[in-house]
C-alpha cells in the first residue's frame, strides 16, 4: 500500500505561493504579497495566471480542488493557503455573481428600473453568443467588428427601447469624450448612458477576471459633485461613486471604443409573439459554437501553431463560458420555476453549472498541455469537449421542450 503524501501546513503553502509568484511567474505586484492580499484585486492574477499558479503548486504536490479554484480570485492568500491545507474555502469578499453579457445586462437593468419589466427574454440565445477566433487562433469575447446591433434590434422589438450609438470610431477620442460629457450634462432620470471603459484602469473595482485589457460596458450618470460620477455595473451587480478622472481615463484608453444611449420612456413588457420570435431566431438545438471553437483552437496549437501559445489563446474563456448561465433565464421565461417546474428547474441548473465547470476544467487541461504536458492532457481535453457537447445538447433539449409547453399553454 502506498502512503499518501502528507498535506502541507498553511505556512508552508504560503511560502510556496510566494516563491512561485516571485520566481517563475514573476508577479509584477509581488510587493503586495501577504496573508491578507487578494489574489485578483491586490496581486492582479487573472484566470490564466491562477491556472499557472495551480500547475506550479501541483508540481510540488499541493492540489487545488475545483471549488477552491473557482473562488480563488476573491480569496486572500491566507484563505487560499488554508483551503489548500484542507480547510473549507472561506467565502470571497464579494459574492460570486453570474456575469453573462455587459451590454445585455445594462439594457436589462433599465427594464428592471422601469417598473420591474421582466427582462429575461433579452437573454434568449446568449448561450450561443458570437464567438471570436482571430487569425492567430485565439479566443476572444471582444473584437472591433462586434457592433451589438443584434441586441439593439431585439431591445427595440421586445421592449420598445431605441438604443442609439453615439460613439464615432472614426472621430478622435477627445471628440467622443465631449459627446459623453454632453450626454451626462443632459442626463435625467430614465436616461441611460452606456460607454465602453477598460475595467483594468479602475483599481477600485474588483472583478473576477482581473484581465488587462478588460473592455466592458457600464452605465454612467452625473452626481451633485462634478468631480465624481456614479457608475452602475449591472453585469457585476455593483454600483458606486468613482472619480470622474478615473472613468475618463478608462474611457479614453485605446483598448476600448464604444458607447450607446437610450431612455425608458416608451418601455413596455415583451409580447409573447415577440418572445417566440426571438427564440426561433436564436435557438439551434444542435449547435455548440463555443465548444467547436475550443476544439479548433486546441487542435491548431497541437499541430500547426506553437503549443506554448495555447495558454494565451484561451485566456478569455472564463469570460465567455459564463454565458451558459443564460439557459437559466430561458427556463425562467418558459417555465413555472417557483411552482410546478421548480424541481426540474433545479435539476437543469445543476447541469448548466456542470457544463460551465466542465469548460473551465478543459481550460485547465489545455493549459497543462501548453506548459509541456503529455498527449494525455490533449486527449482528455478533446474527449471532454465531446462529452460537454452532448451535455449542452441535452440542456437545449430541455429548453426546447419547455418552450413547446409554454407555446401550447398560450395558444
Amino acid at each position: 500500500m502506498t502512503n499518501p503524501c502528507p498535506i502541507a501546513s498553511p505556512d508552508a503553502i504560503l511560502t510556496a505561493i510566494r516563491q512561485i509568484l516571485a520566481g517563475p511567474m514573476a508577479c509584477p505586484r509581488i510587493e503586495a504579497f501577504g496573508p491578507q492580499a487578494r489574489l485578483g484585486h491586490d496581486l492582479g492574477l487573472d484566470s490564466v495566471a491562477l491556472m499557472t499558479l495551480m500547475l506550479h503548486l501541483d508540481e510540488q504536490g499541493i492540489e487545488m480542488a475545483e471549488d477552491t479554484f473557482d473562488q480563488a480570485p476573491g480569496l486572500t492568500v491566507g484563505a487560499l493557503a488554508l483551503a489548500l491545507a484542507g480547510a473549507t474555502p472561506a467565502p470571497a469578499d464579494e459574492p460570486v455573481d453570474i456575469k453573462v453579457h455587459c451590454v445585455v445586462s445594462c439594457i436589462c437593468q433599465a427594464l428592471k428600473d422601469h417598473g420591474g419589466i421582466d427582462h429575461r427574454p433579452m437573454y434568449l440565445g446568449l448561450w450561443d453568443g458570437e464567438v471570436v477566433v482571430d487569425d492567430r487562433m485565439r479566443l476572444s469575447y471582444h473584437a472591433e467588428a462586434i457592433d451589438h446591433d443584434f441586441y439593439r434590434n431585439w431591445a427595440q422589438r421586445l421592449f420598445g427601447l431605441t438604443v442609439t450609438r453615439w460613439y464615432d470610431p472614426a472621430a478622435p477620442k477627445s471628440e467622443n469624450l465631449n459627446r459623453l460629457h454632453a450626454l451626462l450634462l443632459d442626463w435625467r432620470p430614465g436616461c441611460y448612458v452606456m460607454p465602453m471603459i477598460d475595467m483594468f484602469l479602475l483599481p477600485q473595482r474588483d472583478n473576477k477576471f482581473a484581465q488587462d485589457p478588460f473592455p466592458h460596458y457600464a452605465l454612467i450618470q452625473p452626481t451633485d459633485d462634478p468631480d465624481n460620477w456614479l457608475m452602475r455595473d449591472p453585469d457585476f451587480r455593483w454600483e458606486g461613486t468613482l472619480p470622474a478622472r478615473d472613468l475618463r481615463a478608462a474611457f479614453l484608453r485605446d483598448t476600448v471604443a464604444g458607447g450607446f444611449a437610450f431612455d425608458t420612456s416608451k418601455a413596455r413588457p415583451a409580447a409573447r409573439q415577440d418572445i417566440a420570435a426571438m427564440h426561433h431566431a436564436t435557438f439551434d438545438p444542435h449547435a455548440t459554437p463555443l465548444i467547436d471553437a475550443l476544439r479548433r483552437i486546441i487542435l491548431a496549437h497541437s499541430v500547426d501553431l506553437p503549443r506554448k501559445d495555447l495558454e494565451c489563446a484561451l485566456r478569455e474563456l472564463p469570460v465567455i463560458a459564463i454565458r451558459k448561465y443564460a439557459y437559466e433565464h430561458a427556463l425562467a421565461v418558459f417555465g413555472d420555476i417557483d411552482g410546478a417546474d421548480g424541481d426540474a428547474f433545479e435539476e437543469c441548473c445543476d447541469r448548466i453549472a456542470a457544463l460551465t465547470s466542465g469548460l473551465n476544467a478543459v481550460h485547465r487541461r489545455a493549459v497543462a498541455f501548453a506548459r509541456g504536458g503529455d498527449d494525455d492532457d490533449l486527449s482528455r481535453a478533446l474527449s471532454d469537449l465531446d462529452a460537454l457537447a452532448d451535455q449542452e445538447r441535452g440542456i437545449k433539449a430541455t429548453v426546447s421542450a419547455w418552450f413547446n409547453n409554454w407555446q401550447e399553454a398560450g395558444a
